[in-house]
């Protein structure tokens, strides 16, 4: 999760990569969140947080990029797209409060960068789709430092790893709506990816009923169950606040059904989800409240080790609950559907 926001511009290509073949084998409803596998959450987490940075300005994020678009294409029967777009950093002060000291890293910038979005698009029996997002890019506390090491366990393994996870699960059950799970990167120097792949969407015009960004879902404070759904509060766009509020009371019934989390409503912080509600869509964070609880964030000892899996078993299944939850909403009959969602 960022807490600086910049300004960039950049062109971009959508290539497709071609997936494996699809299965058509289904998981039965009572069995499907059965299988989410805490041994796969803790593999991703452990491999992501094994490159040294995933610092968006650093030699190893291709290297990362690449290594997630073959994860992904590897568990989703569909066809597997990177975005790559080009970004320009603000110039900045290298000086701080007087200090005279000259950051040299970032003295030795380029004057822009080639960055990767991925995603994979799961079809629908409709249009109407539900995103599930997470930023794959970590850091330091100086945003500017690309060459330290920056594990980002919590900081955002936690939530790519159930991205994958529920991907690697719905790629086997059909659904009413259609599933786009994306992958940013440039998060934390200002949500460059997703407001990138967000003017994709509202320049296509997709049918998105709602964004569900996974940022920090795996550590617990004090090994509770305490867990945070983000929810729009005070928006300009007509509606967008009753509906977001609308899916974050029902996915507290969701958790309440499924699983032993305590979740909590708050407002939207500082995440992937803001270029999205800024064009008028429908968003929910799920968070673990780690910016403040995690003392671990944004520094070298956000390690694998200090994540509570259970507990990242439990989100993750939070995660497919609600979109399974919402896709049988999903039916003409039902008066209740069109209210939630709407652009």
């Amino acid at each position: 999760m960022d807490k600086a926001s910049h300004t960039f511009i950049s062109d971009f290509s959508f290539p497709k990569i071609t997936a494996k073949s699809d299965t058509h084998d289904i998981i039965p409803s009572d069995r499907i969140l059965d299988e989410v596998h805490l041994d796969n959450l803790k593999k991703t987490v452990h491999d992501l947080s094994s490159f040294h940075t995933r610092h968006t300005e650093s030699e190893f994020i291709d290297n990362v990029a690449y290594w997630l678009t073959e994860k992904l294409q590897n568990i989703c029967s569909a066809d597997v797209s990177v975005q790559n777009f080009t970004y320009t950093p603000e110039k900045t002060n290298d000086n701080n409060d007087g200090d005279n000291e000259v950051n040299s890293n970032n003295s030795q910038r380029p004057a822009s960068y080639n960055l990767k979005n991925i995603a994979c698009e799961k079809p629908g029996l409709t249009n109407n789709t539900i995103m599930i997002s997470a930023h794959y890019d970590s850091i330091m506390e100086d945003i500017n430092n690309s060459t330290a090491r920056a594990p980002g366990a919590d900081d955002n393994a936690s939530g790519v790893s159930a991205l994958l996870e529920v991907a690697r699960i719905l790629s086997n059950v059909s659904l009413n709506h259609s599933i786009i799970f994306v992958l940013f990167s440039g998060e934390e120097q200002g949500k460059w990816g997703s407001t990138h792949y967000a003017d994709y969407i509202d320049k296509i015009n997709a049918d998105l009923d709602l964004l569900i960004n996974l940022d920090m879902i795996g550590f617990s404070s004090q090994r509770s169950d305490d867990f945070l759904i983000e929810y729009d509060k005070g928006n300009t766009v007509q509606d967008n606040d009753r509906y977001s509020q609308a899916v974050a009371d029902l996915i507290r019934g969701v958790a309440s059904k499924y699983t032993n989390l305590n979740t909590t409503l708050g407002k939207l912080g500082n995440a992937d989800y803001l270029p999205f509600e800024a064009l008028g869509y429908t968003v929910i964070g799920f968070h673990d409240d780690g910016v403040i609880r995690n003392p671990n964030y944004h520094t070298v000892n956000d390690t694998p080790d200090t994540l509570n899996y259970e507990y990242l078993t439990s989100t993750t299944k939070l995660v497919l609950a609600t979109i399974l939850t919402l896709d049988k909403r999903m039916t003409t009959s039902n008066p209740d559907y069109a209210p939630l969602f709407s652009k």
